[in-house]
């Protein structure tokens, strides 16, 4: 009988997800062993050698089996790795993407240029996850700061707080607060409370039209939620909403904001933002040199 080890595990793992046309064949088979065998990735690669048991063996088949399916890794296991935290992750919400960090290094960069006298207010719209806004709890230098994270899907809000509870403590959990709303709550409570109190908008709002979203991988379109992913026919109906309902919320004499697009959606969006603000934005390209980020400094009239 065959011995399987850790290399030839993955060896077939990666091999048999290729001919099969599974995509990212080598992450899917490290991750998944990793998983199986509590081994960090490096420690696969440590461990070449290593044998699972049968009951290891018999476990990873399992999880191939799911992922053949194409449902996505990180929903196999429940878990996404954003920076620095390890999210729980279910089909209620957007898998975090690489792409999606740079937001938080621009809120970050922002957040601390305007560290002062008093709280920095960041508020975000649509947190899904909560990969940005815990993000930013936990890598913001300043002790003086509050997030509000607003998400209109009650379940993804749930799986939201569930991330804050185990990736936050004590000061820096307190300093992040959840509202169900689209957008933002239009209470007047909400309104009276933070109009223009918010230094930093930060938003992933869906920006994927409704064709482009029929060419999307099978892994993308038949597991994550399409609400969070498609905005409408054209993929650009989030971005005027989304400039005018956070408008009266603004600090003056000046506050900024970060939103994630991509280069479809670039154009309308800046006109969108122009329209509300009198102004043009800056767009910003990821490492892959594609537009990526709108970016502006919004100072008042």
């Amino acid at each position: 009988m065959q011995a399987w080890n850790v290399k030839k595990l993955l060896d077939w793992g990666i091999d048999y997800f290729s001919r099969k046309k599974i995509l990212e064949p080598r992450l899917s088979a490290e991750l998944l062993l990793s998983a199986v065998l509590n081994f960090s990735r490096v420690k696969l690669y440590l461990n070449y050698n290593y044998e699972p048991t049968p009951a290891e063996l018999q476990s990873f088949k399992k999880l191939i089996l799911k992922r053949l399916e194409h449902i996505p890794v990180q929903y196999i296991l429940g878990q996404a790795f954003f920076r620095k935290i390890t999210l729980y992750v279910d089909q209620n919400v957007l898998i975090p993407r690489p792409e999606t960090e740079l937001l938080v290094e621009e809120a970050l960069e922002i957040a601390e240029s305007r560290a002062g006298g008093q709280a920095i207010q960041i508020l975000e719209v649509g947190t899904g996850s909560g990969a940005v806004a815990i993000s930013l709890a936990a890598e913001l230098q300043q002790k003086d700061f509050n997030i509000i994270a607003t998400e209109k899907s009650t379940k993804a809000l749930e799986v939201a707080k569930k991330n804050a509870q185990s990736q936050l403590a004590g000061e820096k959990r307190s300093r992040l607060h959840f509202f169900c709303a689209d957008v933002v709550p239009e209470t007047p409570d909400f309104q009276q409370a933070y109009k223009g109190a918010i230094d930093l908008v930060i938003a992933n709002p869906p920006y994927i039209s409704q064709a482009g979203f029929e060419k999307l991988p099978k892994q993308v379109k038949d597991f994550e939620p399409r609400e969070a992913l498609v905005a409408g026919p054209a993929g650009s109906e989030c971005f005027q909403p989304l400039f005018e309902k956070v408008k009266p919320l603004l600090r003056k004499p000046v506050s900024h904001m970060v939103i994630e697009l991509d280069s479809l959606t670039a154009p309308a969006a800046k006109n969108a933002f122009r329209a509300v603000y009198g102004k043009r934005p800056e767009i910003k390209k990821d490492y892959n040199q594609k537009e990526r980020m709108l970016v502006a400094e919004i100072r008042a009239d």
